[in-house]
């Protein structure tokens, strides 16, 4: 009688651990069936924010599990929509590997959209642009500009401690391929940085550049492109309108769009806190 409750109850386990993976792959494929296709175009996706606790996360996790911030990101949108909004954490091994299954398994068009999106502004990036003592930021992405019409801001200005042009030097964050340069109205002397992955880099403002750069050449990650500047606002060769800095942009090419603007200042923070942990090791 002993041995048949025994089996009994393993049944009775077995049952239910079968219905609890079973319930939990179907909320699973809820959340993996919910990424649309265009969700790299959502303002959410674009905004790339990071609070402080999900940018630890974020280090931790690509220590912990040896992948790019790209699978990470697209795994926690995924963790995200399933839990209200919470982040992320690197101790869920488990959790990790189930979402990969349901993302692979129930969405995975959807799942690669939004990876191969997030790989195009953070898989290529592997330097501050700025490699000087007291350089400062805001997330001023979107915020209102009024040149050439009310507009938003398309990136993020990166300021030196001294408002001196031609004196701070500016290098790519990522290897690449220069695709554009030379003189904008708004964006005076720029330029732009196509990254193996596919993201548009655009470097504006700079007072001169650190050689005669031509379209099609390649660069390297910390090669030298400029120097800070205050160029821009009218006709080549004007400057003086506004206060030395950098303006930073990330483009993406999507479904719809030949440059989708993204916001670049969590990036920066990424990029900082990782070069400051590098240095403390």
């Amino acid at each position: 009688m002993k041995g048949y409750r025994f089996y009994v109850l393993l049944i009775f386990l077995a049952a239910v651990l079968i219905t609890s993976n079973l319930s939990r792959m179907l909320w699973l494929n809820a959340g993996a069936d919910s990424l649309s296709e265009f969700e790299p175009e959502s303002p959410e996706f674009r905004e790339m924010k990071l609070s402080g606790k999900r940018l630890a996360s974020l280090l931790e996790a690509e220590a912990y599990y040896g992948q790019p911030a790209s699978e990470l990101f697209s795994l926690s949108w995924l963790y995200r929509r399933l839990h209200g909004g919470r982040g992320f954490l690197p101790a869920q091994e488990r959790e990790y590997l189930l979402l990969k299954q349901a993302a692979f398994t129930f969405n995975r068009s959807g799942y690669e959209k939004i990876r191969k999106a997030y790989q195009k502004v953070w898989d290529d990036a592997e330097v501050f642009p700025v490699q000087e003592n007291g350089i400062v930021y805001e997330n001023s992405w979107m915020f209102e500009r009024s040149y050439g019409g009310l507009r938003g801001h398309e990136g993020t200005d990166l300021m030196p401690p001294e408002n001196l042009p031609g004196h701070f030097k500016v290098v790519s964050m990522t290897e690449g391929t220069v695709e554009k340069i030379g003189w904008l109205e708004k964006g005076g002397y720029r330029i732009g940085i196509r990254s193996p992955q596919g993201g548009y880099y655009y470097y504006a403002h700079l007072d001169s550049y650190a050689q005669e750069f031509i379209p099609g050449q390649s660069v390297e990650a910390g090669e030298l492109l400029g120097y800070m500047g205050d160029s821009g606002y009218g006709p080549e060769g004007t400057s003086g309108r506004f206060d030395v800095h950098l303006h930073l942009g990330i483009y993406l090419e999507t479904e719809t769009a030949s440059e989708l603007s993204v916001n670049p200042y969590w990036l920066l923070r990424y990029l900082e806190e990782k070069e400051s942990g590098q240095a403390k090791e």
